[in-house]
């Protein structure tokens, strides 16, 4: 009878261990997906309807992106799903890096993940140089609404990473789910991550500067599960999380007047 190879296993244990990263991160951007969908895509159809209802001077014309208010079509609304997908895409980039920093509990993480997307992800749908807002009458109800909705993503993201993590293989159990955690992560890391790094290093860029603290911490988290770890230590999780509350106050600050430009108060 053969003996079991040391080396072997211990290069066993080593993968599993690498996988575990791979699969939070696969995980994320199956849960921004999902949101994407469900919520910028579907969701956002629903407020645009809404916005017809809300002002019906609107109500015929065409936004920005080249779709007419009030108008439910096959190719407009194909079209908001797919900008929809981009949005939950990119929204989980920043899921992955936030969400082991905020406090446990599936109900707690979902009501948290709400103004923490309006924060950090706000300003992507309410621009200041948006001329939709124009179109709407600067409509106190259609911004909140939008506001509102990318709240809802936060819920959503986060109760869709919690049942995801219910029912998806665990690390190292599956080769074929290992090789596609890997596939995801590559693609999220080479088509996403670059377009979400250049959009908050460029015009935001003291909020990406604190995003990126926050990165920065949850890597050497996941070095240090890698290592097996029991547990993260004091001064990482106070550094995160104090880097991830610099990061909220931050989106806020930057998010106020462009929600003053969408109101026409400037």
């Amino acid at each position: 009878m053969a003996r079991p190879n040391p080396q072997v296993a211990t290069d066993r244990a080593s993968l599993g261990r690498l996988a575990e990263p791979l699969r939070d991160i696969a995980r994320s951007g199956l849960a921004g997906l999902l949101t994407g969908i469900l919520v910028a895509g579907i969701g956002g159809r629903i407020v645009m309807r809404a916005a017809a209802l809300l002002v019906p001077e609107a109500a015929g014309q065409f936004t920005e992106n080249g779709n007419r208010i009030g108008a439910i079509t096959a190719g407009g609304s194909f079209a908001l799903v797919l900008v929809g997908v981009f949005f939950g895409l990119a929204g989980a980039v920043v899921w992955v890096v936030v969400s082991p920093w905020i406090p446990a509990g599936e109900r707690t993480r979902a009501v948290l993940a709400m103004p923490i997307a309006v924060a950090l992800t706000g300003m992507s749908l309410v621009q200041a140089d948006n001329p939709d807002f124009r179109v709407l009458r600067h409509d106190a109800a259609t911004v909140a609404l939008l506001l509102a909705l990318v709240a809802l993503a936060g819920l959503v993201i986060a109760g869709f990473d919690h049942w995801l993590d219910r029912r998806l293989p665990a690390a190292a159990t599956s080769a074929p789910a290992d090789a596609i955690y890997l596939a995801l992560t590559l693609a999220g890391g080479v088509l996403i991550m670059p377009v979400v790094l250049a959009g908050y290093l460029g015009e935001e860029r003291p909020l990406g500067l604190a995003l990126g603290g926050v990165g920065v911490a949850t890597l050497i988290q996941w070095t240090l599960r890698y290592q097996r770890r029991p547990s993260s230590p004091i001064w990482l999780v106070v550094a995160a999380r104090g880097s991830l509350l610099i990061a909220v106050v931050l989106g806020v600050l930057a998010l106020g007047p462009d929600v003053a430009s969408a109101l026409g108060a400037t």
